[in-house]
């Protein structure tokens, strides 16, 4: 599958750069940063993308024109952070964005583009409720949610119009701590990833859940910080072999995602 990756010098972005080459998907990157993108993958890696092409992620016309010019098919948006409470949000400027030029171009085409959008566990459904995690965070620590608004901006477009999926992620470390120059994968990384969609896959709770008013907030956290922690990698490849897919069974959804565990082996 032709495939436009955001976000190829973050932490996420940067481990699918190689397993979308290595599951034989044709890339080209969009990034803001080209000498960065430079100085992190190796000229072997960067050989095998079919283009990169330097532009700001919220820019719509900019990511329509890369979309048109390089016959896209599908798009993976790992890009931008969680800023500051008193700064703009990015992630929902990026992912209404990257809505728009897709939109535009698969009604241009009669066809809809495939897309992943980064977002958070948080809007994952609290099971045994008819809440989400958020539900249960402060009102004070939800400025620094933007999952919700990325949320709200993919499910406002119609899956006939975008099949696009969110990565409900919660805390991602790498798998190799003193990971350097980005190469080539000898072969599709295989990941070992639980996943559901709209509810955390094997879920349990802890004696945590139990305690009066905060609870179900304390939980939340022990879920993000312990539970549902992934590697980045893993996460890439899963990515990457889901766009193998026609008819992924995840579009139209909120993914979850855990690492497993012996207990749920």
């Amino acid at each position: 599958m032709r495939v436009l990756l955001l976000g190829a010098t973050g932490s996420l972005g940067s481990r699918c750069l190689p397993a979308l080459i290595a599951h034989k998907h044709i890339v080209t990157v969009f990034v803001r940063n080209i000498p960065k993108l430079r100085l992190m993958m190796s000229p072997y890696l960067l050989e095998l993308v079919h283009a990169i092409v330097e532009g700001d992620a919220t820019d719509a016309a900019a990511l329509k024109q890369a979309l048109l010019d390089h016959d896209i098919e599908a798009i993976i948006d790992v890009a931008g952070n969680v800023t500051a409470p008193w700064k703009e949000p990015v992630l929902p400027k990026i992912a209404g964005a990257v809505g728009n030029a897709a939109v535009a171009v698969g009604t241009q085409r009669g066809k809809p583009l495939r897309s992943w959008i980064t977002s958070g566990y948080l809007i994952l459904k609290y099971p045994g409720t008819d809440n989400l995690f958020q539900d249960y965070w402060p009102s004070f620590l939800m400025k620094i949610n933007h999952h919700e608004a990325t949320r709200a901006v993919t499910e406002a477009i119609p899956i006939q119009d975008l099949k696009w999926s969110l990565i409900c992620v919660a805390q991602m470390s790498p798998a190799d701590r003193k990971q350097g120059i980005f190469q080539p994968l000898d072969a599709p990384r295989s990941h070992s990833l639980l996943l559901k969609a709209t509810l955390p896959p094997g879920w349990e709770l802890s004696w945590l859940a139990s305690i009066p008013f905060i609870g179900r907030f304390l939980h939340g956290i022990y879920c993000g910080l312990v539970l549902y922690r992934t590697k980045y990698e893993d996460v890439a490849d899963f990515l990457a072999e889901d766009l193998e897919k026609e008819d992924s069974k995840w579009i139209g959804e909120r993914v979850g995602m855990k690492e497993k565990s012996k207990k749920d082996v």
